[in-house]
C-alpha cells in the first residue's frame, strides 16, 4: 500500500515527465488569438465584410484546424455575399471541425438555410420541385469541394515552383558575380586606357503595378505579361492584400504584378 505522500511524489514526477516533453520554445497559439482572426473580426466590427472575409480565410489557409473562421466565413457568404454555396462549404467544414460543438445545432440549420437560398437562386423552370433543386444543389456542392481541394493542391504546387524559381534566381546571381569578379581581376592584371565607365544598371525584380481594365482576368493578365495563363496564382499570392478570391478584381483596381 502506498501513503499519501507516495502518491503525490508520483504525481509530481509524472507532470514533470509530460512537462519535458513539451519543446522548448514552441508557443501554441489557439485560434481565436491569431492576428488575422482578430483582425477580421475588427473589420466585422466595422461593416467591412469582403476585408474581414480575406482575413478569416488567411486564417484558414494557415491553420489545419480554423472551425471558428470558418463559421465567420460562412456568415459572410450566405448573409452578406449571398452566396449559399459557398457558405454551405465553410458551414461543413466547422461541423467536421467540431461536430459535437454547443453551436452544431444552429450550423445545422445554417446549411438548410442556404440550400432553400440556393435553390430559391435557382430558375424553376428547368426543374419540376426543389427536391430536383436540391439534389443538383448537392452536386455542385461535391464538386465545390473537389474544387477547393484542387485549388489548394494548386496553390502548394505554386509555391514549390516559386521556391525552385527563387533557388534558380538566387543561383544565376551567384554565377554572375563570379563571371564580374573574374572580368575584374583581369581588367586589374591588364593596363587600361583611360575611358569613362558606366555602372552596369542592376537587374531588379521589383513588382509592376497595373490598373485593372474592362474584361480583365487573373488569366488574361498573364498571359499580357508572362504569355501563359497559368501564372494568374503568382498575381494572386501577390496581391492576398488586396483580392479576397481570384475573382474579386474591378475596374481601376491597382494590383501588383510581380
Amino acid at each position: 500500500m502506498f501513503s499519501g505522500s507516495s502518491h503525490l511524489s508520483i504525481l509530481l514526477v509524472s507532470l514533470i515527465g509530460l512537462v519535458g516533453c513539451v519543446p522548448s520554445g514552441v508557443e501554441v497559439v489557439s485560434e481565436t488569438d491569431e492576428k488575422q482572426y482578430q483582425l477580421g473580426q475588427d473589420f466585422k466590427n466595422q461593416g467591412r465584410m469582403e476585408e474581414a472575409l480575406g482575413a478569416f480565410e488567411r486564417v484558414i489557409d494557415a491553420r489545419r484546424d480554423a472551425p471558428e473562421s470558418h463559421l465567420e466565413a460562412g456568415y459572410i457568404y450566405l448573409r452578406t455575399l449571398k452566396d449559399p454555396i459557398n457558405a454551405i462549404y465553410h458551414f461543413n467544414r466547422y461541423l467536421r471541425l467540431q461536430p459535437h460543438s454547443s453551436q452544431a445545432t444552429q450550423v445545422g440549420q445554417l446549411i438548410e438555410t442556404a440550400q432553400k437560398e440556393f435553390a430559391r437562386q435557382l430558375p424553376a423552370e428547368p426543374y419540376e420541385g426543389s427536391l430536383d433543386r436540391i439534389d443538383l444543389m448537392d452536386l455542385v456542392q461535391t464538386l465545390k469541394q473537389e474544387n477547393g481541394s484542387l485549388k489548394r493542391e494548386l496553390m502548394t504546387a505554386s509555391s514549390r515552383v516559386q521556391q525552385l524559381e527563387n533557388v534558380l534566381g538566387q543561383a544565376r546571381r551567384s554565377t554572375q558575380a563570379q563571371a564580374y569578379a573574374q572580368v575584374g581581376q583581369a581588367a586589374q592584371v591588364r593596363p587600361s586606357l583611360p575611358t569613362t565607365q558606366q555602372a552596369a544598371p542592376t537587374p531588379t525584380n521589383a513588382p509592376r503595378a497595373y490598373t485593372i481594365r474592362a474584361g480583365d482576368t487573373l488569366s488574361a493578365i498573364s498571359k499580357r505579361f508572362y504569355g501563359t495563363p497559368t501564372r494568374w496564382i503568382d498575381i494572386y499570392q501577390a496581391n492576398r492584400d488586396r483580392l479576397s478570391s481570384e475573382s474579386a478584381i474591378r475596374v481601376g483596381q491597382e494590383i501588383r504584378i510581380p
